[in-house]
């Protein structure tokens, strides 16, 4: 399916309007070869590369609407509705308007929804910050303890002290008797 919408494809071409499908088909030859990727010099920057590719596209694009006379015949008549409002139909007009309205309802819909999600954002956000100011506090008020216990009873400290070495060693140990256990295949 085509992405063009509402470009002059002549353009894209270089061609006239009132071009047959020979001077069509000659055009599209020529634009390719000068729009295509690999004509590029090695060196081109991924930019280049992107914007070579991009031309192509629209080339070829261009070739398969006004190369297919149908296809052509409707770029053309959408072309001229644009520039002449008074070709189209009340119908086809009251189209266009109900889905402008429709497209603009959903465009506001849409800011709506990302307004309220990002409201729930900065709540959350806010929450996160008010539990990790809590928990600031809890730790602060348990080191304040702990300096009173430690100032009130000094044996504390040391027995936590003691107890801390005789974990670590038994992790150690754990780890070593892990280590020399053979490997069962």
């Amino acid at each position: 399916m085509p992405t063009t919408s509402f470009k002059n494809l002549y353009d894209v071409l270089g061609i006239e309007r009132e071009a047959s499908a020979d001077e069509i088909r000659r055009a599209y030859r020529k634009k390719a070869l000068e729009t295509h990727p690999d004509k590029l010099d090695p060196s081109a920057s991924e930019e280049e590369k992107q914007n070579a590719e991009r031309q192509f596209h629209k080339v070829h694009e261009a070739f398969e609407i006004l190369g297919d006379p149908i296809k052509r015949k409707a770029h053309d008549l959408r072309m001229r509705a644009r520039t002449d409002p008074s070709l189209i139909s009340a119908e086809a007009a009251r189209r266009v308007k109900e889905r402008k309205e429709w497209a603009e309802r959903q465009r506001e819909e849409s800011l709506k929804r990302m307004a309220e999600f990002n409201k729930e954002l900065e709540r959350e956000k806010l929450a996160k910050e008010a539990a990790l100011e809590k928990m600031k506090i809890e730790a602060a008020m348990v080191a304040e303890m702990l300096k009173g216990m430690y100032l009130s009873n000094p044996e504390f400290a040391a027995r936590r002290e003691a107890a801390l070495q005789r974990k670590a060693e038994r992790e150690r140990a754990e780890m070593f008797s892990r280590t020399q256990q053979p490997i069962h295949s």
